[in-house]
């Protein structure tokens, strides 16, 4: 039987976030008033490597529930398909508190960067504004960020069960003319020829909001993901 070949990791690249400003955080420290900042972390495929993270400043004026920091935070080792972490603290005088937590998968900005807000789990009303610059090939070479291009994606090879019988399939995308994603719209590039089948990993984290649908037994919520073909 054929063996699939190993397949080499994608080089590890700089990535530069750009953190905003947040709404909806909660008064943590009523003592020494809040500080809060925000830590950014690359969540790697690989649990081996070492953390990549980086941290804004706290922020000590103003309104600290819609804190501005306009940090850009640089990631020194980042892959694509390595998903963002970003977790808000409130600075205390013994220490941090965390106000809540975060996540930006890479779909969402590689190639063609993100700009919005994100959803703070753990705080129903609090959203994190977020920016991340595009990583086409036409802006890294001074071509406008709105320009379409064609991103040639490369061939990928995959073993058949059928021994000495291989397959090759290469997709080309149609780069937006839009450059980022927005956290209302989600733009995803068109595939001209799909590729084969893969199993996909889904997190579920938590629900807001629902109704008690059973007062007699008690409510037991549960969900349920379904691939629409």
């Amino acid at each position: 039987m054929s063996q699939l070949a190993p397949m080499m990791a994608p080089p590890s690249q700089k990535l530069v976030v750009n953190v905003i400003q947040a709404e909806g955080l909660q008064h943590m420290n009523h003592f020494t008033g809040d500080h809060p900042f925000v830590v950014c972390e690359v969540k790697h495929v690989d649990p081996n490597l070492p953390a990549t993270k980086a941290e804004t400043k706290p922020v000590n004026e103003g309104d600290t529930t819609c804190p501005v920091w306009n940090e850009a935070l640089e990631l020194d080792s980042w892959q694509p398909g390595e998903a963002l972490q970003f977790t808000i603290y409130d600075k205390g005088l013994l220490g941090s508190k965390t106000e809540g937590k975060a996540m930006l998968p890479s779909e969402f900005f590689y190639p063609n960067g993100f700009r919005g807000m994100i959803s703070v789990v753990g705080l129903p009303d609090a959203r994190l504004r977020l920016e991340v610059p595009s990583m086409m090939e036409g802006q890294l070479s001074g071509m406008p960020a709105s320009t379409s291009i064609t991103y040639q994606a490369p061939p990928v090879v995959y073993a058949a069960s059928t021994p000495g019988f291989s397959s090759q399939i290469g997709a080309t995308y149609a780069a937006p003319t839009q450059s980022v994603y927005s956290s209302q719209q989600v733009m995803m590039p068109e595939t001209v020829q799909v590729a084969a089948p893969q199993k996909l990993s889904v997190s579920i984290l938590q629900a807001q909001g629902l109704q008690h649908m059973n007062h007699f037994t008690g409510d037991q919520p549960y969900v349920v993901c379904e691939v629409k073909h």
